[in-house]
């Protein structure tokens, strides 16, 4: 944990030091405060010199203006320090979620990662902020009061030692003992949030199956569970303040007891035996702050070391450029590729194929034949267990990822529409795409048909997930996006499956016109959406059956056969409508 924070503190070392200096004055002008009354009572009270009170109390306010200060400055320097480590831990979180491949995003979950990049971090936020406004006082505090007490009774100050031990002791141990309930809390709430995800999604499939009773009970056992572990967490650290309370008035009680006896026996003045009165006053409400020190420690060394994980994991895909390609044609070569998921056999296999600059290459085959996977493996989503793909006569790994994915433009299977206007949408924050580039991308998808019946055009507000447009339009709408890149490589995965055969048919011929020239890959489920295709590609169980044109796999492809036949394009009108 601490080497953590010491990573990101760093860059704000100047800030750090001035809130500490701060604190440190903070301190010792009250402990400066609290002596003057010895003053006031030896030098004023005791002899009836008034102008002496009255020019120390002047003191002790004007002192005690000058610590307000103190206390205005360090909370402030607290605050910036405390925002800006979160801003940076928030950021390079993000960036490593968003650098992480296909493979490792999922050995982690989104779920998780949100709620590490979410109540983790506001944790660790919490934690620091009152650690520097206020617990970052109670060490500077103690050893004043410990010096300041012992100056008047080494016994009674060895009292308030002692008594302070055996608190920091029992605080220690049970801190250590609530750690790892509050770790299995934390995955116990990623579990939560995986469900809750789950049920917000499928809202439509639930009501529709008339499951809401069953989906309610079973997320109701997974929140009570969640409960639970909570409770069992927080139980571990319900006795801090209590017994913190007890031993220290306790050893007030002890305290006032030997400090009489002192006094009777003159080894202490009343004034002394007041001012230590004072100390352990401050003393005890300083030790105050402690047990939420220790109540927030495990929940923050807990988040710590699951954002740790993140921030430290070894991604399985490393950029490691050693070549960059002499030319820029979007020329794609797979030789022999044999590709499995981590425990799983391969999903594909001996997967050889050539697609030059300016043709068409279509994969086609049944669900789970390793479509898309070829589709990730080109845009090193994932690296193949055995075998090369080439792009313009370079290994994709000796390739910088940047660079390579610059050269690909991809439009994923499962559209992604973010909360925002549709010119965002479209551009996704590259600046070479002006607006007049975004309404000709929606001109050749046929999405200016849904603008023309938006208040605002390419300003219109998209909702959240394109709940505010169908299927087929959030689809056009990721094809605008898609060809708007100017890149070499333009892969689209089954992205024609929503849109019906006239419109499919007139948007395809329209981003032919507009691509020609370039490396086009092609997903699908329809003979249809392919089979102008310059090379076609048949998949059945992870293995290349055949590849050809339509006309060649029509007459000599059993596989392609039978997905034509399905598809009824037997018929005449079924050839009509293709």
């Amino acid at each position: 944990m601490i080497s953590l924070l010491r990573r990101y503190l760093r860059k704000y070392l100047w800030e750090t030091v001035a809130n500490v200096v701060f604190v440190i004055a903070q301190v010792l002008l009250q402990l400066q405060v609290v002596s003057m009354t010895k003053v006031i009572l030896n030098k004023g009270v005791k002899v009836g010199d008034v102008p002496v009170i009255v020019n120390t109390s002047v003191v002790m306010l004007l002192m005690t203006l000058a610590m307000g200060v103190s206390v205005v400055i360090a909370s402030y320097m607290s605050s910036r320090v405390t925002a800006c480590v979160t801003f940076d831990l928030q950021e390079d979180i993000f960036k490593k979620i968003v650098s992480l491949s296909q493979y490792d995003y999922s050995r982690f979950g989104g779920s998780t990662l949100m709620t590490r990049a979410t109540s983790d971090v506001s944790n660790i936020q919490l934690f620091l902020l009152n650690f520097l406004r206020s617990c970052l006082l109670v060490p500077f505090v103690i050893v004043g009061l410990i010096i300041a007490t012992a100056m008047i009774s080494l016994g009674l100050c060895a009292i308030l030692v002692v008594a302070f031990a055996l608190t920091i002791a029992f605080m220690v141990l049970k801190s250590k003992q609530s750690i790892p309930p509050f770790n299995e809390y934390r995955s116990s709430l990623d579990r939560l949030n995986v469900l809750m995800r789950e049920k917000i999604e499928g809202a439509r499939s639930i009501r529709a199956f008339g499951r809401r009773q069953y989906e309610t009970e079973k997320f109701d056992a997974v929140n009570r569970e969640s409960v639970d572990v909570s409770l069992e967490a927080d139980y571990r650290i319900y006795f801090l303040t209590p017994v913190a309370l007890i031993i220290m008035n306790v050893a007030v009680v002890v305290i006032y007891y030997l400090g009489s006896i002192e006094l009777q026996s003159q080894i202490v003045s009343i004034s002394d035996l007041i001012l230590f009165f004072q100390y352990v006053t401050y003393f005890i409400s300083s030790l105050a702050l402690i047990p939420f020190l220790v109540n927030t420690l495990p929940k923050v060394v807990v988040s710590v070391a699951r954002i740790r994980e993140v921030l430290d994991f070894e991604e399985t895909i490393v950029n490691d450029p050693k070549t960059a390609p002499a030319r820029c044609d979007g020329e794609i070569t797979f030789k022999n590729v044999i590709f499995g998921y981590d425990g799983a056999k391969d999903v594909i296999a001996d997967i050889s194929f050539h697609a030059k600059p300016g043709t068409t290459t279509a994969f086609i085959g049944a669900t789970g034949s390793g479509k898309s996977t070829i589709m990730y493996l080109l845009d090193r989503m994932y690296d193949p267990t055995f075998g090369e793909i080439f792009v313009d006569g370079v290994d994709v790994r000796d390739m910088d990822l940047e660079a390579l994915r610059s050269r690909i433009s991809f439009a994923s299977q499962k559209t992604l529409v973010l909360q925002d206007t549709v010119y965002n949408n479209i551009a996704m924050g590259d600046e070479t795409i002006t607006r007049d580039d975004a309404k000709a991308c929606c001109d050749v998808t046929m999405f200016s048909e849904v603008l023309d019946h938006l208040d605002n055009g390419l300003d219109s507000e998209m909702a959240q997930g394109g709940m505010n447009v169908s299927g087929g339009q959030k689809q056009r709408l990721s094809l605008a996006r898609a060809i708007a890149r100017d890149a070499e490589i333009y892969v689209f995965d089954d992205t024609f499956s929503a849109l019906d055969l006239k419109t499919e048919a007139m948007v395809r011929k329209s981003i032919k016109e507009r691509l020609a020239g370039r490396t086009v890959i092609m997903v699908a489920q329809k003979i249809s959406t392919i089979r102008d295709a310059d090379n076609i590609i048949v998949l059945e169980k992870g293995r290349i059956a055949a590849q050809g044109t339509h006309g060649e796999l029509l007459a000599t492809c059993p596989v392609y056969q039978e997905i034509y036949e399905s598809q009824d394009y037997g018929q005449e009108g079924g050839e009509a409508n293709g």
